[in-house]
């Protein structure tokens, strides 16, 4: 399955007592299988190394494991100006917060489902995407 994969559940992949840490793990392991391909706006790599640091992780594991979720088959769609217009009308209409808006521009671009934990996320964006947990 191609999906929109949300810092949140990378995050909480590997964070052993949040309350998703099962599914998020689960989805995780589908991605490093190849049963799943994620697709992540370029935002993503800022936003789980910057909570992976906070955390406590060493740099060469937060490159190691963002460099997993973001090299081929898996790609990272750039944001430019036009693209950030378009995520910028979403945050507007759902009134998300701005990095997330750019998930929901990328699900709803792409026509596949974002995958999510933040709970904020999957009720506004159901309007204009598929959103899934983990």
């Amino acid at each position: 399955m191609r999906l929109v994969l949300d810092a949140s559940v990378a995050v909480a992949s590997l964070r052993p007592h949040e309350p998703d840490y099962r599914a998020a793990r689960a989805r995780l392991r589908r991605i490093a299988n190849g049963d799943d391909l994620a697709v992540v706006p370029s935002i993503f790599v800022t936003e789980v190394a910057g909570a992976l640091a906070r955390l406590g992780f060493e740099r060469a594991a937060i490159d190691a494991f963002v460099a997993a979720l973001t090299s081929t088959p898996h790609e990272v769609m750039t944001i430019g100006p036009k693209r950030a217009l378009a995520a910028a009308g979403i945050a507007v209409c759902t009134k998300l917060r701005g990095a997330d808006a750019m998930y929901v521009w990328l699900a709803a671009r792409e026509g596949v489902p974002l995958c999510t934990l933040d709970r904020e996320m999957l009720a506004r964006s159901a309007a204009i995407c598929e959103a899934i947990v983990p």
